[in-house]
C-alpha cells in the first residue's frame, strides 16, 4: 500500500467535491493547509470495511451527515467555524466502515 501526500491544496470552481473511497483500509483527507477560495467544499466518503478520517481547521464551519450500515460517522466539531468562514459538508456512505470528522490547529 502507497500513501500519497500533499502538502499544498487549493480549491477553485469548479472542482469543489472532493471524492474518497477507502475500501478494507484508510484513507486520511487533511484539510489543514487548503486554501479556500469558495464558500463550499463537499467531501463526499465512501467506507467499506475501512475508515475515512477527514482533520479541519478550526476557522471553518462543518457539516456532517452519511448512510451508515454496522458502521457510523462520528464528528468531534466544537460549534460552527468563525462568522463568514467557509463550510466543509461530509457526506457519504459507510458500511462496517467509518467516516470521522475532527478540527485540529492548522500546521
Amino acid at each position: 500500500m502507497t500513501r500519497q501526500e500533499r502538502t499544498a491544496w487549493v480549491f477553485t470552481a469548479p472542482v469543489l467535491t472532493v471524492q474518497c473511497v477507502a475500501i478494507m483500509g484508510g484513507v486520511e483527507i487533511d484539510l489543514r493547509e487548503v486554501e479556500f477560495t469558495e464558500p463550499q467544499l463537499t467531501v463526499q466518503c465512501v467506507a467499506i470495511m475501512g475508515g475515512v478520517d477527514v482533520v479541519v481547521p478550526p476557522d471553518v464551519t462543518v457539516e456532517v451527515g452519511g448512510f451508515a450500515i454496522m458502521g457510523g460517522f462520528e464528528s468531534r466539531i466544537d460549534g460552527p467555524g468563525r462568522p463568514g468562514a467557509p463550510t466543509v459538508h461530509v457526506t457519504g456512505f459507510a458500511l462496517m466502515g467509518g467516516v470521522d470528522v475532527k478540527r485540529k490547529e492548522r500546521r
